[in-house]
């Protein structure tokens, strides 16, 4: 694996960090990248990831443009008696302020969602649904003629964490999806797509070497974060892995978004067997909660470490709708219908949406 970075010659970092991380980095950026890391609390890594990293991958690497991408999204019907059963046997106060019911309780957005990603990235080879041992709403057809393939979570997580609602370790685990295509976009059945997709938009292979196109939309101070002072769950667990990458290097710039996400496989396997302790603090969390690290964002950021992505800053072909506490109304799309937008996030819609919200977005299918 040839690593390309925007660095000239050698970096040589000596750090010491009291809390999460100590780390000794000698970097030969021309050629390879060896690591050697003591971490007190949430980290032990003695590896080299120029060598590593080939071990993971499992693509032809005489590659021409249309490489295999598949869709993965994640589902959970909140209303199921048998998921709110198991959900109440393991919940708790501090457990329930974290995971309010609309993260479980939606309008069927999968319907649409899948649908849109049908008509709008028609390139795309399989769609997988990754659920809590349910079958989401979606047409029967698709299911049968295997363009969309139902995953149960259970499959594909280690057991000794289950069961689990933790949206970040269901996560962790999708790199175990049986034929998963090694580049594959994710998506929350709230994020759905609104216009053409092309494969330009998602990736660029330049020298045999894919460069994902991560769209950014995150903004941060080069300093370390009071996580104390931060009470919602996600944002506190932005805070934490922030802190993490800042304690390793002060002057990185980190980069982020809330709605399709685009991963690569071999990255996510990398993690796993490197960054163990530091998962393993996240996965035995059942619920989604604070102090340790929001997978997702971690991910996307040691791949462009890795891989030197493409970043695009201040795109306008994506809106992340915040909708929580909000009431439908005629005009609360009216952005998006104008904008008609590629990546779109319909994030925490509540039930009086559930009129409004399919007439809205049969417009566009």
């Amino acid at each position: 694996m040839n690593m390309n970075m925007n660095m000239n010659t050698n970096m040589n970092m000596n750090m010491n960090v009291n809390k999460d991380i100590n780390m000794n980095m000698n970097m030969n950026v021309n050629k390879d990248i060896n690591m050697n890391m003591n971490m007190n609390k949430d980290i032990t890594m003695n590896t080299n990831m120029n060598m590593n990293m080939n071990k993971y991958m499992n693509m032809n690497t005489n590659m021409n443009n249309d490489i295999d991408v598949d869709m993965v999204f994640t589902y959970v019907n909140g209303y199921d008696p048998k998921f709110i059963k198991l959900k109440n046997t393991y919940i708790n106060d501090q457990n329930n302020k974290y995971n309010p019911d609309i993260r479980s309780k939606g309008i069927d957005e999968i319907i649409y969602s899948v649908n849109l990603v049908i008509k709008f990235i028609p390139w795309i080879r399989k769609i997988f649904i990754v659920t809590n041992n349910q079958i989401p709403p979606i047409d029967k057809k698709l299911i049968e003629n295997g363009k969309v393939i139902i995953i149960d979570q259970n499959t594909i997580v280690d057991t000794k964490y289950l069961p689990t609602f933790n949206s970040d370790t269901i996560e962790s685990y999708l790199y175990n999806i049986p034929d998963l295509s090694e580049i594959f976009l994710y998506n929350n059945d709230d994020m759905m797509h609104l216009n053409y997709i092309d494969r330009e938009d998602i990736y660029e292979i330049k020298n045999d070497k894919i460069l994902l196109k991560i769209r950014n939309n995150y903004i941060h101070k080069n300093k370390i974060i009071d996580t104390t002072k931060i009470n919602t769950e996600y944002s506190n667990r932005i805070a934490y892995t922030t802190n993490l990458f800042l304690k390793i290097d002060p002057k990185i710039i980190l980069v982020n978004n809330h709605h399709t996400k685009i991963l690569r496989k071999s990255t996510m396997k990398y993690i796993d067997e490197t960054f163990h302790k530091l998962l393993d603090k996240m996965r035995v969390n059942r619920f989604r909660g604070i102090g340790y690290i929001q997978y997702l964002f971690f991910i996307i950021n040691i791949d462009n470490i890795l891989n030197n992505n493409i970043i695009i800053n201040n795109s306008n072909d994506f809106i992340e709708k915040h909708l929580l506490g909000k009431k439908a109304n005629a005009y609360i799309f009216n952005d998006i219908l104008r904008m008609r937008p590629k990546f779109v996030c319909f994030n925490s819609m509540n039930s009086t949406f559930k009129i409004i919200f399919p007439q809205f977005i049969k417009k566009f299918l």
